[in-house]
């Protein structure tokens, strides 16, 4: 049977005075599932939270296209009519999968700090989205840990996504905390970037552990606070990503509803050796009904990772391979690029598992299902898969100023060309 790590792995370092401890927890899990947090808290002046985690993903959804919550009773649509804005011109996707990265900080872990432009460079290709951590742990919020990396995130073009953690009470998360984590998002939209915002991620796990604290109520009005505060900022797109579901640590209570949210996702980490063929579909298909399919909207992994013995190319490619048929909103995936209590290096491991892993994301011949929905949404756009499996219009052979049709990432195919400005290369534009 698959064994899914619930969520990260890291440590907690506490040092006051001259002093440190290290704490690391295991819930009480079945021995199907393996779970180990590490994170690490320093506590200067006062407590200051930095967090080496792994968190990852990527789309956009405009609000008039949520269905409300009451639409969960209703028959999931067939056709997906959303587009993506906001990817990177020439980002990595792989059968209609954007890929990024969580670099690693290189805090308390093997792997040293990495930048984005580091990975791309031994990549070879440019991440779709950037994921990093942060931790609200005052009323006040000054973002520094998301801001020493805004230069790199802006400089690789990807969609970022950070984790911001509320590690005090949810209950404290007011509408002024809110405002401060929108004007620090605001840092990095005034400079382009497209921020998925990751807010109070794994929360279902992380009540049980003593990293979060309140009830799930309180948890979803913090939620619609942060809501609130990037509402007026269209390129803020609030992104539910929880824990794996168990019966300790259930999903359902902290759901927010479909109005106030962008993109849902989930966190998994296959352990079983060797990686089961159904791995995918035990990590999300059940979550994916429910939340993505049942209110059409976008699902991206925010962060993943393989924690078995040789098997992180094997994961990538269930990552990329799926029926895009059976998954039609599946929109990206990020890896955790860390080698922190196993090692999870795609790219800046051997070199064995890099050469696998760029034919998986530069060179993979599927090339998802049917053809490219026509939709209006936004500007640079990425779409959806859908499950039309005709596409003969022939479109116009070139086209100036803003891309609507044919654009990087689109399906592409002899009677589906892309716009001059793009190349058709196994079946997507880039």
């Amino acid at each position: 049977m698959l064994k899914c790590i619930l969520t990260l792995r890291g440590r907690l370092r506490f040092s006051s005075h001259g002093t440190s401890s290290f704490i690391s927890s295991s819930p009480p899990y079945s021995s199907l599932f393996f779970k180990h947090f590490s994170f690490e808290f320093i506590y200067q002046q006062s407590l200051h939270l930095n967090l080496t985690m792994k968190s990852f993903s990527i789309s956009f959804l405009s609000g008039a296209a949520i269905f409300s919550a009451v639409s969960a009773l209703a028959t999931p649509q067939s056709s997906i009519e959303k587009r993506v804005d906001g990817l990177p011109s020439g980002g990595v996707v792989s059968n209609g999968v954007a890929f990024g990265f969580l670099p690693s900080d290189g805090f308390q872990v093997v792997s040293p700090a990495y930048t984005m432009a580091q990975i791309n460079s031994k990549l070879g290709g440019k991440a779709s989205t950037y994921g990093f951590y942060a931790q609200i742990s005052s009323s006040t919020f000054t973002g520094s840990q998301l801001l020493q990396r805004l230069d790199d995130v802006v400089a690789s073009g990807a969609v970022f996504q950070p984790a911001v953690m509320p590690t005090i009470p949810f209950s404290q998360v007011t509408s002024s905390v809110a405002s401060q984590v929108a004007s620090v998002l605001e840092q990095f939209t005034a400079k382009g970037v497209e921020v998925w915002l990751r807010f109070g991620h794994e929360m279902n796990y992380y009540v049980t552990d003593g990293t979060y604290h309140g009830t799930a109520a309180e948890f979803i009005t913090a939620w619609k606070n942060l809501y609130a505060a990037v509402s007026t900022n269209p390129k803020i797109k609030m992104y539910w990503s929880p824990n794996v579901d168990t019966s300790s640590a259930p999903v359902a209570p902290y759901w927010p509803g479909a109005s106030y949210v962008d993109v849902v996702g989930v966190d998994c980490y296959p352990t079983s050796s060797p990686l089961p063929s159904s791995a995918f579909a035990s990590c999300y298909s059940n979550f994916y009904k429910t939340y993505s399919a049942a209110y059409n909207i976008p699902f991206a992994i925010g962060e993943t990772g393989y924690a078995g013995s040789s098997g992180n190319a094997a994961w990538v490619r269930q990552l990329v391979n799926q029926d895009m048929c059976e998954y039609p909103n599946y929109i990206a995936a990020s890896w955790f690029e860390y080698d922190k209590e196993a090692n999870f290096l795609i790219v800046e491991g051997s070199s064995s598992i890099l050469s696998s892993v760029q034919q998986l994301l530069l060179h993979n011949t599927k090339t998802g299902c049917g053809s490219a929905a026509s939709t209006t949404i936004g500007s640079t756009p990425t779409t959806l898969a859908t499950e039309t499996a005709s596409a003969t219009t022939t479109k116009a052979a070139s086209q100036t100023g803003a891309c609507t049709w044919g654009c990087n990432g689109w399906d592409c195919s002899a009677s589906s060309p892309c716009n001059a400005d793009y190349t058709c290369m196994s079946g997507y534009c880039h």
